[in-house]
């Protein structure tokens, strides 16, 4: 797509007028950010990059296991099973993925023949007390192209879940599919817990929230609940519009971080040849963000979105 290269090239040029301009710590996020958008354009159409994340005893390895047909991932009565991110992905001759792993720190991968074109990411818990296990979880989340959330009927209105990782999240939302595990123990409340879960993520700024019920059952079936799962997947989660629409957001947070640090810039003792470069810095991120916002546009619109 032209204009993801366009919006790119824009950010580049805006990330260069304010060099010299903005804090270092904030002119380099500015970079490392684009630097990743740029290594994720390249892999567009290869696969799509979906992180599994959960809190503890979830089911969320369980659920990756059947959703691939295979004990690719092990689990377990420990808690917490999952101790660093691994990623499943399928064999493929005509493309090399390791890049792509690589770019988003991940040491460990699984090669499975019923990952098809997705790359599955399971992640340690988020809520586990090992607190290296929360930093895997929170670096490579802005990473992933999607992120399957699995929640269980004990934990699901966790705080820690919702004001550590969604609410700021929430602007990704079209990169989410919520799951609902082990629905099996909740009888006749399915639906009230459902409604509730919905009633929390929009809480959170979710708008229009994906949540999908599952009960996590041993490999080699694939009854309604997981298959409604899979299907979900397919329908939210199509691979390059999915991909271009997280690297649009990405590019609007880029545009709107890097337009505070111009007006942020003490001018004061500034000739006008230099307040002129802030002003023109200021204005390039401002363009950038129409474009990003324009671009994510395209994109629902060609999904069917409204």
């Amino acid at each position: 797509m032209t204009e993801l290269i366009d919006v790119l090239d824009a950010c580049d040029l805006a990330i260069a007028r304010a060099e010299g301009l903005l804090d270092e710590p904030l002119l380099a996020d500015l970079e490392r950010r684009a630097a990743s958008a740029r290594q994720r354009n390249g892999f567009l159409g290869e696969a799509l990059v979906v992180a599994f994340a959960g809190g503890t005893g979830c089911g969320k390895s369980s659920i990756l296991n059947a959703l691939v047909g295979s004990e690719a991932v092990p689990t377990g009565i420990v808690r917490p099973t999952t101790q660093s991110a691994t990623a499943v992905h399928a064999h493929r001759d005509f493309t090399d993925l390791s890049p792509l792993i690589d770019a988003i720190g991940i040491s460990s991968t699984i090669i499975e023949a019923g990952a098809d074109d997705i790359v599955f990411v399971d992640l340690p818990d988020f809520d586990s007390t090992e607190e290296a296990h929360r930093h895997v979880v929170e670096n490579v989340l802005p990473m992933v192209d999607a992120v399957i959330w699995v929640l269980d009927p004990e934990k699901y209105a966790d705080p820690v879940l919702h004001r550590g990782f969604l609410e700021r999240l929430a602007p990704y939302e079209d990169q989410f599919v919520f799951v609902l595990n082990q629905v099996d123990r909740l009888g006749d409340h399915l639906g009230d817990v459902v409604e509730n879960l919905e009633d929390l993520l929009r809480a959170d700024g979710f708008t229009t929230p994906s949540v999908v019920s599952t009960v996590a059952i041993p490999v080699g079936d694939l009854p309604p609940h997981v298959d409604a799962l899979s299907k979900a997947i397919a329908r939210r989660l199509d691979a390059k519009a999915t991909a271009i629409g997280k690297i649009a957001v990405d590019m609007r947070a880029t545009a709107r971080d890097g337009f505070a640090g111009c007006r942020a810039v003490d001018r004061r003792n500034m000739g006008e040849q230099s307040r002129d470069r802030v002003a023109l810095a200021a204005a390039s991120f401002v363009w950038l963000g129409v474009m990003s916002y324009e671009l994510h546009d395209r994109v629902a619109i060609d999904e069917g979105r409204p």
